[in-house]
């Protein structure tokens, strides 16, 4: 089943008696929720018969899915606490030796504590998955391959809890376990946002398999020219020795890591060879890398666009359906009176705020084109897009307005008038930069250690108590619900809060605090000052809607961040089951790699956290070389350049390059959308502002990813 819109904390504002009730106007509100999400109550459940016994049911599993999400989350958590499978071997050196192996930090569950957590996992995962055969039937479930593949993987899941159990009991060392990556997979297969982008990630492959194909055979015909032409100098005779060989260092050439160090031997033989290589990194680096970003680009967008058209045609066929639902009388439009009933079951239905009637017929009247008080079916898709938006609260009473003769008295209204002023804001700008020059100094005494500091930190007290009485102007004249709604106050409130106690804490408690530690608390402070200061750019037109197009972007990426997170993870779990423990003090072939020479010893596959870490830098191709040739070595096998060499093409090459042509691609669309926005609010005045918050709506992070892929289709289109 698939996630539903509304989060579970809202659920208790639904009217679920009165829904599940199965009403004409509550069947089409399910519908329109459905078709809005494309996630809901099933169509055939909607159809059908039982909706009234399905529709309780449903709202129930709202809060079992969350419990779900948590769920998946917890057992991706328990790779990093599980004992690596290597560690039961019967080894010279116990595993709890943690500097003989070079292990993490994190503490390890005993085999008791990993099988109860691994059973209580697997028992909410089993109600998770099966929890929608209550509503939608065993037939229904049954239908959908998603749900064939859970139960599955959730069978061969608990085989492999049971087969671990059995080998635990008999002290038996277990070489390998399903678990750590069918955990990762149930992550993917339990968030919707990941899921559809491994989607689109299965239809790009085809493509991206060309390009690398195309790759490929530049770099076996650049091997095998370097192999020839350099075959009676030194670099044939010390690093070109043979055509494997070559074509390796060439690889590593491919992405710069061994960059200028490889052909610096041929560099000394002759000064002209130099011009092979740096023909054959320009033609690589500058030309076939942009290629292959340019076939994924390609890819990304035409598997978008079919993923666009393929909801924007679900929602079109739905709301076709609920159209001619509440079209009770065929006529071919639905009146204002029909739209408000639908409208006011959304209310209850979804999480947006009761709407009244007046707006209502605002919105009613701007999509009725013919002012005849009746709209087609285009209108009623229009009208069905506002109604997915939520709306933003109107402006609450402030609790002052409870002494009505003191907050409207002429001394406060002209001092709430003045706080709302641009001059006010600039005078807090002023402010902000002169605490900015202070700051700059503290810091240049903290680092020289000068005891001049100590006056510093008395003014940037003096700073913090006018940054609080303006948080309190602030509060007073526009009510603290108000004042909290917007996001940059949120932001000044925590710093402006969390700066104050931590000035206070040290001014009263100076002389008791440790040294070191005092030193530590004002480095932080120092640190937490200059978030103050992101403020200014707020204030900057160009920098505002930067700064707002750059969080957008942040909060858009994230499905996309899972995605790299969850091949980290599999490709970690798959490294623990091929290197585990091979890097240790006592392997007499340890000192003679290049995680020695580099003191990259850490940087090992011995347990998860390491392992993670190891991976992350291999993604940004910090460690590469060294990292991969110590393990070939300490393998004893060329195998190996196989597991780096599908993590670079997969994670560094192919994923990494999506997330940039995602981000260039989205930050256009994106900037293009607030910069307007940004200029609008510039020349408005403050109660224009505040009714614009009421009318513009807001969505959810699924909602805004879905709208940011159909306006960069469309673009292109």
């Amino acid at each position: 089943m698939e996630e539903s819109l509304l989060p579970v904390s809202s659920l208790e504002c639904r009217s679920d008696a009165v829904i599940a009730k199965g009403s004409l106007y509550h069947k089409a509100a399910a519908f329109v929720d459905l078709a809005d999400d494309g996630a809901g109550i099933p169509e055939e459940i909607l159809e059908g018969s039982n909706f009234e016994k399905a529709a309780p049911l449903y709202f129930m599993f709202n809060y079992v899915h969350l419990i779900g999400k948590f769920n998946s989350i917890s057992l991706v958590i328990l790779n990093f606490f599980e004992k690596p499978l290597w560690c039961f071997k019967h080894l010279a050196e116990s595993c709890n030796n943690r500097d003989y192996y070079f292990l993490g930090e994190l503490p390890y569950l005993t085999s008791t504590q990993s099988i109860i957590y691994e059973v209580v996992t697997l028992i909410i995962l089993v109600i998770h998955i099966l929890f929608p055969i209550s509503f939608e039937g065993f037939h229904l479930y049954w239908k959908r391959n998603l749900n064939k593949l859970k139960v599955i993987l959730l069978l061969i899941l608990a085989a492999d809890i049971v087969v671990y159990m059995l080998f635990l009991s008999n002290f038996s060392y277990l070489p390998f376990r399903s678990a750590p990556y069918l955990r990762v997979v149930f992550l993917i297969l339990n968030n919707r946002e990941l899921r559809e982008i491994f989607l689109i990630l299965a239809g790009m492959f085809g493509a991206y398999l060309n390009v690398v194909a195309l790759s490929a055979l530049y770099l076996l015909f650049s091997s095998w020219l370097g192999y020839v032409f350099f075959t009676d100098t030194r670099l044939g005779k010390t690093t070109f020795t043979s055509y494997g060989t070559t074509l390796y260092q060439m690889f590593l050439l491919f992405t710069a890591s061994n960059h200028p160090d490889v052909w610096i031997p041929a560099y000394k033989d002759a000064r002209w060879y130099c011009l092979f290589f740096i023909l054959y990194v320009i033609v690589s680096i500058y030309v076939v890398v942009n290629l292959i970003v340019a076939g994924i680009y390609g890819s990304f967008v035409s598997e978008l666009k079919k993923k666009v058209a393929e909801k924007d045609e679900m929602r079109r066929r739905i709301l076709t359906k609920v159209f001619y639902l509440i079209d009770n009388t065929k006529s071919g439009y639905v009146d204002k009176e029909q739209c408000f009933f639908l409208f006011k079951e959304l209310n209850k239905y979804r999480t947006i705020p009761e709407i009244p009637r007046d707006d209502f017929e605002w919105i009613f009247n701007e999509l009725d084109v013919t002012r005849d008080f009746k709209i087609n079916l285009d209108e009623f898709d229009r009208l069905c897009n506002i109604i997915a938006l939520k709306f933003e609260e109107e402006d609450s009473l402030s609790i002052f307005e409870k002494c009505p003769n003191f907050y409207h008295s002429p001394a406060s209204e002209k001092l709430r008038g003045f706080i709302r002023s641009t001059k006010f804001e600039n005078i807090i700008v002023f402010v902000l930069l002169v605490n900015l020059v202070a700051v700059i100094i503290e810091t240049m005494l903290d680092m020289q250690d000068n005891s001049a500091q100590t006056l510093w930190q008395k003014i940037e007290i003096c700073f913090g108590w006018l940054y609080v009485i303006e948080m309190a102007l602030k509060v007073y004249t526009y009510g603290f619900g108000n004042y909290w709604r917007d996001g940059k106050n949120q932001f000044d409130f925590c710093i402006t809060c969390f700066i104050v106690i931590e000035e206070m804490t040290i001014l009263v408690d100076l002389d008791a605090l440790n040294a070191l530690s005092n030193r530590n608390w004002i480095r932080y402070l120092l640190i937490t000052r200059m978030l103050r200061f992101v403020r200014l750019l707020i204030h900057i037109r160009r920098f505002r809607a930067f700064v707002a197009t750059f969080l957008r972007l942040m909060y858009s990426l994230l499905p996309y961040w899972g995605t790299i997170f969850c091949i980290i993870c599999i490709y970690c779990s798959l490294g623990l089951q091929i290197f585990g423990g091979i890097v240790n003090t006592g392997n007499p072939n340890l000192n003679q790699t290049a995680l020695a020479s580099y003191d990259y010893l850490l940087f090992n596959f011995n347990d998860y956290p390491n392992g993670m870490v190891t991976l992350f830098n291999l993604l940004v191709m910090g460690i590469w070389p060294p990292v991969m040739q110590s393990y070939k070595e300490l393998t004893g096998t060329s195998w190996t350049y196989g597991y780096f060499f599908s993590f670079y093409l997969i994670a560094a090459l192919w994923l990494l390059n999506l997330i940039m042509v995602f981000v260039l691609e989205a930050f256009r669309v994106e900037n293009e959308d607030i910069e307007p926005s940004a200029r609008r609010m510039d020349d408005e005045d403050m109660d224009e502002r505040s009714e614009q918050r009421r009318t513009v709506g807001t969505k959810n992070r699924r909602q805004k990813l879905d709208d940011l892929h159909r306006r960069m289709v469309r673009e292109r289109t």
